[in-house]
């Protein structure tokens, strides 16, 4: 059995999953233990990041997280991942759910299973003003992406000659595009609105 990513679909089905069934053996054991273990980020906002203030972990995913406890009467434990480490946590049994972000791809699905979509968004650049004259522009900058996400998968596909740097983390290809070490960054829109507030 795949591991399930995003329980959404579990949500929805408590009810109905089979008696002896993988998925159901897996739930019984969650039950059973009290405590739903489920991976999320915790430095991607809006999605999942430490409140500054409460020193807490926040954002959409970490309400998704909450709320899977609250359906199956468990306790939730947060484990912070970053984009590289979703799949892996989930493989070793580290966590049980992965709420984190996470794009659809076949070639993901082949490793996991996935729920139903609970957000859709698209992709966007930040650079520096000044930086990008023509889309052509692209093919030759420095820009860096997330490891492990569809960003750096497309701009490896689709600009073959830019270089690109694989970060492990949000934080730090943020800075580097705001200091001019990168020149562009590839965000999912509501990353970026929430940069952009910062």
């Amino acid at each position: 059995m795949k591991p399930r990513v995003l329980a959404f679909t579990l949500l929805a089905s408590l009810s109905s999953l089979a008696a002896g069934t993988a998925q159901a053996d897996k739930l019984d054991d969650i039950k059973q233990a009290g405590v739903v273990r489920i991976a999320v980020f915790d430095s991607n906002p809006p999605f999942g990041y430490i409140d500054p203030q409460s020193k807490k972990l926040v954002g959409y995913d970490v309400d998704i997280a909450d709320a899977i406890g609250k359906a199956l009467g468990v306790k939730v434990e947060l484990r912070a991942t970053n984009p590289a480490n979703r799949i892996p946590l989930l493989a070793s049994k580290k966590v049980d759910l992965i709420a984190a972000n996470f794009t659809i791809t076949d070639e993901r699905a082949k490793a996991v299973n996935f729920s139903v979509p609970y957000f859709a968004t698209g992709q966007k650049f930040i650079a520096r003003k000044g930086v990008l004259k023509t889309p052509d522009d692209i093919k030759t900058l420095r820009i860096g992406a997330d490891k492990g996400t569809v960003q750096e998968i497309t701009l490896r596909e689709h600009y073959p000659t830019a270089k690109v740097i694989s970060y492990d983390d949000t934080p730090l290809p943020l800075l580097l595009c705001a200091t001019a070490t990168c020149r562009r960054l590839p965000r999912m829109t509501p990353s970026w609105w929430a940069c952009s507030a910062t």
